[in-house]
Formats: structure tokens, sequence, C-alpha cells
């Protein structure tokens, strides 16, 4: 069986691997999910990375996602405790390179998910694991946006957990920096443009549109 120092280097292998994955794929670009008629703008926060993970830190949010990215954190700059354990740890990690997918492929929104410590207002999942979703707030807890940002994996269902599901039947990215969504990253096969809100059609480039007609 390894050891635990071991089993430190291997996790923070996984968190450097997740890191560059997650900052190539999904920091610096706002997804829409559209669902039951209506949608959600979505965003993944660099800061929000170090909680994704489940490891304890004493690091702040922003330093460890650079050292992570940098491949330059250390085995004593992360530990485990009962609220962070290291079995949870390690389901989470299994998960975490696969956030792409679920960003990008056939999934579930939830609504209204209840938690022990929260409820969420949405929550995104392939079955296997969820992405839960708050609102954008700063610092100080004032709205800075209409967006939703991942704040929490959780390696559970969450089905009986939600007030509703919903299948999810478009999903569509753009650079935060860009007013048009110019990407088509998922369409369920029985929709088309008539399945997007009619609200959401300024928000798609001309290129987007014509190709979900």
């Amino acid at each position: 069986m390894p050891s635990k120092r071991v089993n430190l280097y291997s996790t923070i292998e996984t968190i450097h691997r997740a890191a560059i994955a997650y900052k190539a794929n999904l920091v610096g670009k706002t997804f829409v999910y559209v669902f039951d008629d209506r949608y959600i703008e979505v965003i993944y926060k660099a800061i929000n990375f170090k909680h994704l993970t489940g490891v304890e830190s004493a690091l702040s949010s922003k330093r460890f996602y650079s050292l992570a990215l940098s491949n330059h954190l250390k085995p004593n700059q992360i530990y485990f405790s009962p609220r962070h354990p290291y079995v949870l740890c390690q389901r989470k990690l299994k998960h975490i390179e696969d956030l792409i997918d679920v960003a990008s492929s056939e999934n579930f929104m939830l609504e209204e998910i209840a938690t022990q410590t929260k409820v969420y207002k949405f929550g995104t999942t392939d079955t296997k694991f969820i992405l839960c979703l708050t609102e954008d707030l700063d610092a100080s807890g004032n709205l800075k946006s209409n967006l939703m940002t991942v704040q929490s994996l959780r390696d559970e269902d969450c089905f009986s957990k939600a007030k509703d599901a919903f299948v999810v039947t478009h999903i569509l990215s753009k650079p935060n920096d860009q007013k048009l969504y110019d990407t088509i990253l998922f369409v369920d096969s029985s929709k088309d443009q008539h399945g997007v809100p009619n609200s959401l059609l300024p928000m798609l480039s001309e290129d987007v549109i014509e190709k979900l007609k």
C-alpha cells in the first residue's frame, strides 16, 4: 500500500494536471446552459479551484491556484481534516479532470439543491458528480453580475436533494471579453434554435444562429 507521502505527491500531480485543464478550458470563458425554456450563464473562477479539489491548505485560493498551475505546490502545503477528509478528496480528484466534459456535454440541471450546510440555486450534473452553482458575489457579499459561478464539487447523487431537475438542451460558450456566444458545445439531438429562448437569440453570433437552424 502506498505511503501517505507517496499519496500526497500523487494528489499534487493530479491537482497540477487539473489546474492546467481548468485554465485552458474553463477560466476566462462564459458558458450558457439552456433548459426548461430558460437559461443561466456560468463562469469558472480561478479562486474557486482550491475548494473544488477538496484539500485543506493555509495558502490563499489565488496562491494555491498559481502554485498548482506552475507545478510548484508542495506536500507540506496541503493537508486533510474531518471537514475535508483524504478519502473525500480522492473521490473529488477522480472527477476534477473531467470538469470540461460536464461543461460541454449532455447533462442535467438541478434546481434548489438543499445540502446540510447550504441551498444552491442550481447545479449541473452528469449523474456521477455535481457542480454546485452560486451567484457571482464580491468579497463583501454584494452581487457583481447576473452570472452564476461554480463553487463546489460534490461526489454524490443530488437528484433527491433538488426541488426539480431538467435536461440541458444547449450549451454554448464565449470568451469573457466577447459580447456574443460564438461556440456550440452541445445541442440535444431533438432540438434546434427553436429550443433556445427568444431572449437568448440576441446574445448569439450570426454563425451560431445559422448552425442551430
